[in-house]
């Protein structure tokens, strides 16, 4: 455990040797000072965790001194000291910030308790902090990553949909990331700080979704022993997020369009309206417009959910970011599961490449989760589920065009991984020509492709390509 700091500032020296003696048995570092001036300077030098502070001391008293506290640092916990046990000016050290008080005579045992309580309330708050800050590092925009046209256009979305304050509405098919994009929206908006909550409006029974969103009251139903606050209220100041908007009732969708129109909500079970400043993003992956068609969606709830509407590529239109991505899940439970799977092999690129993702990034995440763990030195296509293996039939045509033949060979698979630069000009170059032909071939001599996959620069490739003739044998 960390050694907190604790300054006591008090004009009697002895009462600080006290407090040193007390709290220096308890593991805490004691600094003193004796008046306002010199305490604050030792704030200022020595960042304590916790000032213990008289309020009766000569020249600055504790009042104008906890004020001075709190323009340095509003966060610092102060618990005063009065030899004078006035309810006026416990409460207006309180109003002004304070933590707590202490009347003198010291109680050190209560002293003890008022501190170590103080103390978890120090470090809950920096806990707060540190995940609160987490959480915005984990939803930068590098979080959803790609560097595909389809991507980059919905970067400049985002940005967008960041700078302001609508409603945004996210569609997309299954496994693109929509609630990701919900994220990044709100980690990086102005309500940052405040909290994201998110209802899967598909999984929630119908008779709850209505309570889940906008609270009870008790007794509004059997069994709302107590009052619920519902999402919309603990969403307050942040952003709701509601995945799969489309699966609600039209009862439940009037409601939101009047939560959307009026500011308010109203519980089950009560006719009181409660305003609420709230921020609601949506996601779906139904045709809405077809919905509305059907009466089964509100044609007026819909041009206010999607004041912003944000479309989310499949997989399969953002081929470029199939190999980054997989990259970077390798490198992530390379870490989770303590594993030290080096690369991916040219063949199960290959098939990475052509499988056309239905589960788009979800997918191929879980993919390479289990590729993971199943591999020893590098994924290879029988890593992979079988529906990848056979898609397409082209599991046969990678599988019988292989390199080398085992993972005890598979060493010489570097020349297709990114070590061509430092291959030899004798025995290797046989290898390294079949290597980029091998490639070539598999992605229909696509040159850029091919650069990518073997992880060298495409005026590599072409210089290579030429050195070895490549050219005539594509034509066979």
């Amino acid at each position: 455990m960390d050694e907190k700091k604790i300054l006591v500032i008090d004009d009697e020296p002895e009462q600080g040797w006290i407090f040193s003696k007390v709290l220096s048995e308890e593991g805490y570092q004691v600094l003193t000072a004796t008046d306002g001036p010199a305490g604050l300077k030792k704030i200022e030098n020595e960042s304590p965790d916790l000032v213990i502070l008289d309020i009766k001391m000569p020249g600055m008293d504790g009042l104008e001194t906890l004020r001075r506290i709190k323009e340095i640092n509003v966060e610092l916990l102060v618990i005063m000291l009065t030899a004078y046990e006035t309810v006026q000016t416990a409460v207006k050290s309180m109003k002004m910030g304070a933590y707590d008080y202490l009347s003198k005579p010291i109680d050190n045992e209560k002293l003890k308790i008022i501190i170590k309580n103080a103390l978890k309330t120090l470090d809950l708050t920096q806990e707060v902090f540190r995940l609160k800050e987490e959480l915005k590092e984990r939803f930068k925009f590098a979080s959803l990553d790609g560097e595909s046209a389809a991507m980059q256009k919905l970067y400049a979305l985002l940005e967008k949909a960041i700078s302001t304050d609508v409603s945004v509405l996210l569609r997309g098919e299954s496994g693109t990331g929509k609630e990701l994009a919900a994220r990044i929206i709100h980690y990086n908006s102005l309500r940052k700080d405040k909290p994201f909550i998110t209802v899967d409006c598909a999984t929630l029974p119908e008779t709850l979704v209505e309570s889940e969103i906008f609270g009870y009251e008790k007794g509004a139903f059997t069994g709302a022993i107590s009052r619920k606050l519902g999402k919309c209220e603990l969403a307050n100041e942040g952003t709701l997020f509601l995945d799969e908007v489309g699966n609600l009732s039209l009862d439940t969708q009037k409601k939101l369009l009047r939560m959307l129109q009026e500011r308010e909500i109203v519980r089950l079970g009560s006719n009181k309206p409660i305003k609420i400043d709230v921020r609601i993003v949506t996601a779906t992956n139904t045709n809405l417009e077809e919905l509305i068609k059907k009466r089964v969606f509100r044609e007026d709830l819909y041009y206010r959910l999607k004041e912003f509407s944000i479309v989310l590529p499949p997989l399969r239109e953002r081929e470029e970011d199939v190999l980054l991505l997989a990259r970077l899940f390798l490198n992530e439970f390379n870490k989770e599961f303590n594993k030290k799977v080096k690369e991916i092999s040219p063949e199960a690129m290959a098939l990475l490449m052509r499988y056309s993702w239905p589960g788009n990034v979800r997918e191929l995440k879980n993919v390479m989760r289990s590729s993971v763990l199943l591999a020893k030195k590098y994924i290879l296509p029988e890593n992979f589920p079988q529906e990848i293996q056979l898609d397409e039939v082209f599991s046969e045509r990678v599988l019988s065009s292989k390199v080398v033949p085992d993972e005890e060979s598979q060493e010489k698979k570097d020349i297709a991984q990114g070590s061509l630069k430092e291959i030899g000009k004798t025995a290797k170059k046989e290898v390294e020509k079949q290597a980029i032909l091998r490639v070539l071939k598999e992605v229909n001599g696509n040159k850029s492709k091919a650069a990518r996959l073997l992880k060298i620069d495409y005026k590599t490739l072409y210089n290579k390509i030429k050195k070895y003739n490549i050219h005539a044998q594509l034509k066979d």
